[in-house]
């Protein structure tokens, strides 16, 4: 969630009215996932009777950028289907020991998780995560050669970029480039050409700066590689 830029609650849900197994695993089993959370120093708050029929579990409700809470991430402690199917293994003294199954979605429904994030973000990702994370204007035909060559290395860093070369003029192309919310913009002319460097219009910062072609390609990288997974 840090990664994404969002702001979240976490929730230990203890055991519903309706639910399976003996009291005793469930009390171990809140208990674990307290202890759990506590030792990482996470807060978090109870939901009492919010867990699933089978066990307890942690919920992830992260905040959308109009302050709207959504479930999405969730951890889930399962001693039932492990003892319904005899589930075992052999422990240090060989003696036989029921597993704990631990259902872990990091993300919760994707499709959903998806539409948030594009809310959040009002359509403009940062660039890990953006479609397309360089759009390259040439401003006239002869410096379309160089685009493809800057196109060709972004390639290399594992970067997506896009040729924005239309029969257009260049401010309708850069509009364009803008409109469909591209992190970085980058203008080619002669004097980049000449000078090996490229004109950066970068639309998450508001910057506009010129620098030289590796230094380019290194900040791509570092921007697309700077994130905590």
């Amino acid at each position: 969630m840090t990664t994404f830029d969002f702001k979240y609650n976490m929730t230990v849900s203890t055991k519903p009215q309706k639910a399976v197994g003996d009291a005793e695993v469930w009390e171990k089993s809140e208990a674990a996932l307290i202890s759990a959370m506590e030792k990482n120093n996470l807060p978090y708050t109870i939901d009492e009777g919010g867990g699933a029929f089978y066990g307890p579990k942690i919920d992830i409700k992260i905040l959308d950028a109009i302050g709207r809470e959504w479930q999405c991430g969730t951890i889930q402690l399962d001693n039932n289907l492990p003892e319904r199917f005899g589930l075992e293994y052999n422990g240090e003294d060989n003696e036989k020991i029921q597993p704990v199954m631990i259902h872990r979605a990091i993300l919760g429904s994707f499709e959903r998780f998806i539409g948030i994030l594009t809310e959040h973000y009002a359509g403009e990702f940062p660039m890990f995560i953006a479609p397309t994370q360089v759009a390259i204007v040439p401003v006239a035909e002869t410096h379309k050669d160089y685009a493809k060559q800057l196109s060709d290395k972004l390639i290399d860093i594992n970067a997506d970029s896009e040729i924005y070369a239309k029969n257009d003029s260049l401010n309708k192309r850069i509009r364009t480039a803008e409109k469909t919310r591209v992190p970085m913009i980058v203008v080619i002319g002669d004097e980049e050409i000449e000078n090996k460097t490229v004109s950066i219009r970068d639309r998450r910062t508001r910057e506009q700066y010129t620098i030289s072609e590796d230094e380019f390609l290194t900040l791509i990288q570092t921007k697309i590689n700077e994130v905590n997974f």
